[in-house]
């Protein structure tokens, strides 16, 4: 049994192609991507199973387990990213900032964890969506 498909089976998931692809597909990335631009690259490498459904499908199950995290960026597509392997299932452990660069578009989960003691106290938070925008250090550097 690979690594990746260790990963899949600890979260009560089946290994199948596409999702083995997707998962190693998103481990590479550096940034958040739409599901749109996942289907171009797989379409690209001509990979037969890669349609919008099986997509659609995998992505909302690695959500349902934690494994990854949709970001909402303001571009009106939904973007995702892998979760921190290390993040519990509870929404408040995971919660993070993101970085939107407005000249290269690309959306970057940043490293530092917002604590708990930051929520207010007797509210519960089912959805957050935080995102900083600006220009990356690449695109600064041009």
């Amino acid at each position: 049994m690979t690594k990746t498909e260790k990963k899949l089976s600890s979260k009560g998931i089946r290994s199948t192609e596409m999702r083995l692809k997707i998962y190693k597909y998103l481990k590479r990335k550096t940034y958040a991507v739409s599901l749109n631009e996942m289907q171009k690259v797989f379409i690209h490498k001509n990979i037969k199973t890669a349609n919008k459904t099986t997509f659609y499908r995998t992505i909302k199950l690695f959500e349902k387990k934690s494994m990854v995290h949709q970001i909402d960026d303001g571009t009106a597509f939904a973007k995702y990213a892998l979760s921190d392997e290390n993040t519990n299932v509870k929404l408040s452990t995971g919660l993070h900032m993101h970085f939107h660069c407005t000249d290269c578009k690309k959306t970057i989960c940043l490293p530092n964890k917002i604590s708990e003691e930051s929520l207010p106290d007797q509210y519960e938070v089912n959805d957050v969506n935080l995102v900083l925008k600006g220009i990356c250090k690449n695109c600064s550097k041009k």
